[in-house]
């Protein structure tokens, strides 16, 4: 009785999480997907330092980042290529350039967050029952996640 009772409950959950992101893609303004932007992970998280940090050193993109010198400097030239980013003179030094997003750049990372926001919004309509519900479950979800390996996908779990 108890498998059933989960196996239920692990149902709606899934049903739960396909009418989330119907929803999230049915948000006017928030048309744009990750699929849709052609960065790589890596990319795109340089992207979002460097508008998080504001005109930075390919050193301090590297820092912020743990990566090694080089690999922000690859990087960030992929981007400046792509026109999301830009790369200036330091005006206290010359001999430095100084990396930050371009208009397109700052328009792609805007318009990709407001994908987020729109959960945020959707949370604050929540009655506080619902809201702790919800911060136990994910917690649930989290120590297990973060306590084992990522398991394989399998059929049952699809």
């Amino acid at each position: 009785m108890a498998t059933e009772r989960r196996e239920e409950l692990i149902k709606q959950i899934k049903a739960a999480e396909r009418a989330f992101i119907k929803a999230a893609q049915a948000v006017k303004g928030a048309d744009l997907t990750w699929a849709d932007c052609n960065l790589t992970m890596a990319q795109a998280r340089t992207l979002f330092v460097l508008i998080d940090e504001g005109p930075s050193s390919i050193g301090r993109v590297a820092e912020l980042q743990g990566i090694s010198l080089p690999t922000a400097s690859h990087l960030v030239d992929r981007l400046v290529q792509a026109g999301l980013l830009e790369r200036t003179e330091d005006p206290d030094d010359r001999r430095r350039t100084l990396a930050s997003a371009s208009e397109a750049g700052a328009e792609l990372a805007y318009r990709l967050r407001q994908r987020g926001e729109i959960f945020f919004q959707w949370l604050g309509q929540l009655d506080e029952d619902d809201l702790e519900a919800l911060t136990q479950g994910l917690q649930a979800v989290a120590r297990i996640a973060t306590q084992q390996p990522a398991l394989e996908v399998t059929a049952s779990t699809k």
